[in-house]
């Protein structure tokens, strides 16, 4: 394999990533489907509090400390809120922390997590801190060992898909919070990073972490039809490379079968969040790129309006199936490759009959 350029970066270098990270899981795991309202964006708040935070700055000068009052909403689930809130204290205190620094924590924690929505009222505090966390900064919330809470910490990012702050609590929280205090420990002092609230025991410092090549997977192009408003279609052409992140030289993905045009699909991105979420959470991530131009804007532009891509492979390949999803961060697509690939294409299957027969029947 050749390797990638310096301006073609991976899916797994810092920069970025948790920002992509946000706007998948935003828009998949919190979907806005006002037609069912378990999948609506959540409304009702399971608590009430205030949330403080201090200034990100390494300045001499003495830092303000900011408070602010949110509620906090979750998704419910057979009519019962997901997160259980009764021990949460009254008030969450915030570490601002350099994305960069949060992203050697490890995605795989924010993907396997579940999501809470931060609302306040609009004002200039609120303005604030979105400014702070558009700005390369996440928030860091630590839950008091004392509380009786099974929440030991929880990741602020904002979502400007969604104009909200979201909350990302990883399920595993005991190997979490572990690997949250090793990277605090070990970060050298930036903008925003502090020292960990609570002081931990000596500990023998935590080997480095395995070295990632960013290298090319595939090179072709990616086809796929758009209709006008008259029903008429019109055919699309775009030369792409794929990239993956390699860990100890091995990309888990072969892609010697993978024919030289990739066909693909165009679909809402409503009917993706139907039944890709406990899939995307066990999936390979690839990054799909190309010269910017006419082909490049129009796909990047459906998809920002709400569609997503699907590339179908024939019964030969036997990668069958890749999700595609445009991250306006990186001006790239980020795709998705199912690790049960049989079970996701029959769940799509289901999912896009369902809605064929909703269409019918109107």
């Amino acid at each position: 394999m050749e390797p990638v350029p310096e301006e073609a970066r991976g899916v797994d270098d810092d920069e970025g990533e948790l920002d992509c990270l946000t706007h998948m899981l935003g828009a998949l795991l919190l979907p806005d489907d006002p037609g069912n309202p378990e999948n609506a964006d959540p409304k009702e708040p399971i608590w009430r509090g205030e949330l403080e935070w201090e200034d990100a700055s390494i300045s001499d000068k003495p830092k303000t400390l900011h408070t602010l009052q949110f509620n906090v909403c979750t998704k419910t689930k057979d009519g019962q809120p997901e997160i259980k809130s009764e021990n949460w204290p009254k008030k969450l205190k915030t570490q601002l922390i350099s994305k960069k620094v949060l992203g050697k924590i490890g995605e795989q924690f924010l993907k396997d997590a579940k999501i809470v929505v931060f609302r306040s009222s609009p004002g200039e505090i609120l303005n604030s801190l979105v400014r702070v966390m558009s700005s390369g900064f996440a928030g860091c919330i630590h839950f008091s060992p004392n509380t009786n809470c099974s929440i030991k910490a929880l990741i602020l990012l904002y979502s400007p898909d969604r104009q909200a702050l979201l909350g990302f609590i990883p399920n595993n929280q005991v190997l979490f919070s572990g690997r949250l205090q090793e990277v605090l420990q070990g970060a050298k002092r930036k903008p925003g990073v502090q020292a960990p609230i609570e002081p931990q025991p000596e500990e023998a410092p935590p080997q480095e972490e395995e070295a990632i090549i960013n290298e090319l997977l595939w090179t072709g192009t990616l086809n796929w039809t758009t209709q006008t408003d008259s029903k008429q279609s019109i055919s699309h052409k775009l030369e792409s490379s794929v990239y993956i992140a390699l860990k100890n030289g091995e990309p888990g993905i072969s892609s010697e079968d993978w024919p030289t045009d990739m066909s693909m699909i165009l679909m809402p991105t409503i009917y993706l969040s139907q039944f890709a979420g406990e899939f995307i959470k066990a999936s390979k991530i690839i990054i799909l790129r190309s010269t910017p131009g006419e082909e490049h804007d129009s796909l990047a532009s459906s998809m920002t309006a709400g569609s997503c891509g699907c590339a179908r492979f024939s019964n030969e390949v036997v990668c069958k199936v890749i999700m595609l999803l445009y991250s306006s961060t990186r001006n790239a697509f980020l795709g998705f490759i199912p690790n049960d690939q049989a079970m996701f294409v029959k769940r799509m299957r289901e999912v896009l009959e369902e809605y064929r027969q909703k269409a019918r029947n109107k």
